[in-house]
């Protein structure tokens, strides 16, 4: 696993911001029609694994446009049947997740974000959740998950939907080596990973 570090160590903070600068930067230089490939390839892998198929309610996100593409994953679980559910900040530090009864009704919200309108809006418990897709800057073999700084997955991952299976779809440029990412007790793992080529069960998740 990654190195260990005290909660808010500035060492491992600026070992964080200066790995995720050089991951957001190979995540940027990534073209449209290479991420729109891979990321049809990343939603095939996980729907075609036991954790989609035996989960009820799904925990995702409404991806930016340099992100990993995830509307068809959204459209996929509702044509599916199963309840599907992306962040919403409902307070500095607190997220929630909420039902998407769309993806036609989904509106501009904070920071450019797509999200539910608020006349739409419908909360999930988070003891309710069976599978999140994780974003994050990066991930490590070992589940380690750089995050984008806001620490609002480690949060509600780590200590309110903690049943939740957890994993990352995410392209193999920014999967790394075990022990890159400098880890904080806080920060979460995921259990397992789908890239563009490949789909794995992550070598060490604390907790696990």
């Amino acid at each position: 696993m990654g190195p260990a570090h005290a909660p808010g160590d500035p060492d491992a903070l600026a070992a964080k911001a200066e790995l995720r600068a050089r991951m957001t930067a190979i995540r940027h230089a990534i073209q449209p029609a290479e991420r729109n490939e891979a990321s049809v390839r990343m939603i095939e892998r996980l729907c075609a694994s036991p954790s989609y198929e035996n989960a009820r309610t799904v925990f995702a996100f409404a991806s930016m446009e340099d992100e990993v593409q995830m509307d068809a994953l959204i459209e996929r679980c509702i044509a599916d049947g199963k309840r599907i559910t992306i962040p919403w900040i409902s307070r500095r530090g607190m997220m929630e997740a909420v039902e998407v009864p769309s993806l036609d009704c989904l509106e501009i919200g904070f920071y450019g974000i797509r999200n539910v309108p608020a006349s739409l809006r419908s909360i999930v418990i988070p003891a309710e959740i069976d599978l999140a897709v994780v974003p994050g800057a990066a991930f490590g073999v070992d589940g380690a998950r750089l995050g984008l700084g806001g620490g609002y997955y480690d949060r509600y991952l780590g200590l309110r939907a903690t049943q939740a299976e957890r994993i990352a779809l995410t392209f193999d440029a920014l999967v790394l080596p075990q022990g890159v990412i400098p880890m904080e007790p806080h920060d979460i793992y995921v259990q397992a990973i789908c890239t563009e080529s490949r789909a794995f069960v992550c070598t060490q998740v604390p907790g696990v």
